[in-house]
């Protein structure tokens, strides 16, 4: 008899737990969203000084996130030129489920957030351009097919300073990736000095115009998250966003580098990462 209560006593315990750790983990994912869309969604905030409408409405009463899941939030933003639009997805550990809760402490993973910019056709010219951490540059090469048939490993360029050593370039052309990365970025994020101060939370980003499906042209940032005592330190990563939506739609080519490119696209995945040797018209970033 002492058997059956000592089973049913684990039992209800374990229940129990899993209970307490199903709301408290759900309040910590809410804590850390609130805290995410506290810092960068409200007024004069970066996404409100760069977007007219934030959230999935158009109502005041609407909600500024959509949850889909416990550990996964959408946030939408429209209204501002070049692109039209923003969906950031936050892809949160799943601190609600015990078991996966006891696996990631066992298997270290990141809170991360992913910012999807559906560029207007007219405003990306043809480019393919990525930058990862170095050990994530195989994998990222491997999955995403643009990369596959048209990036390539830009090497460190001379007389000029790059990226920190930690990151890795790919791209169609040389010029192409010199021109994103530009000294503004290298001085706030991505040079060796800044990088390891202010790019801990950086992943990835990947500009192109060759996405499958609806969106073709379209830039993506992905980025971890800090606890939300410290949304602060992803403040120049998430300023990058409307930098390079200006910098992206404001490049365009020449007729005759159009035409290179289109001549490398014809190649197919035996085409080099190469050099456009013909000017190319760009303006300044205001």
């Amino acid at each position: 008899m002492k058997h059956w209560y000592t089973v049913e006593i684990v039992c209800v315990s374990i229940l129990v737990g899993y209970a307490i750790n199903y709301f408290t983990g759900k309040r910590e994912n809410e804590n850390l969203a609130l805290a995410w869309a506290s810092k960068f969604c409200v007024k004069d905030s970066i996404l409100e000084k760069n977007f007219s409408l934030l959230g999935v409405g158009e109502g005041e009463d609407s909600p500024l996130m959509l949850k889909e899941a416990a550990n996964v939030l959408k946030f939408y933003a429209s209204g501002r030129r070049y692109c039209h639009g923003l969906l950031a997805t936050m892809e949160l550990k799943s601190r609600h489920n015990l078991i996966l809760r006891l696996f990631n402490s066992v298997v270290p993973c990141k809170d991360e957030i992913s910012f999807e910019v559906h560029m207007n056709d007219e405003a990306m010219d043809h480019i393919v351009f990525a930058m990862v951490r170095k050990n994530a540059m195989k994998t990222m090469h491997k999955e995403l097919r643009d990369l596959q048939r048209f990036g390539g490993m830009v090497p460190v360029p001379g007389g000029r300073k790059w990226v920190s050593e930690e990151l890795a370039v790919m791209s169609e052309s040389k010029e192409v990736a010199r021109d994103m990365i530009t000294d503004l970025v290298l001085g706030k994020v991505f040079g060796d000095k800044s990088f390891e101060k202010f790019g801990k939370y950086f992943i990835s980003m990947h500009f192109s115009d060759q996405h499958p499906g609806k969106h073709r042209k379209m830039l993506l940032f992905k980025f971890a998250l800090p606890d939300a005592e410290h949304m602060d330190d992803t403040v120049r990563l998430v300023t990058l966003i409307p930098y390079y939506i200006d910098l992206v739609g404001r490049y365009k080519f020449s007729s005759q580098a159009d035409a290179a490119i289109h001549e490398m696209r014809r190649q197919g995945p035996t085409a080099p990462v190469s050099s456009i040797k013909n000017s190319k018209k760009t303006k300044s970033i205001g």
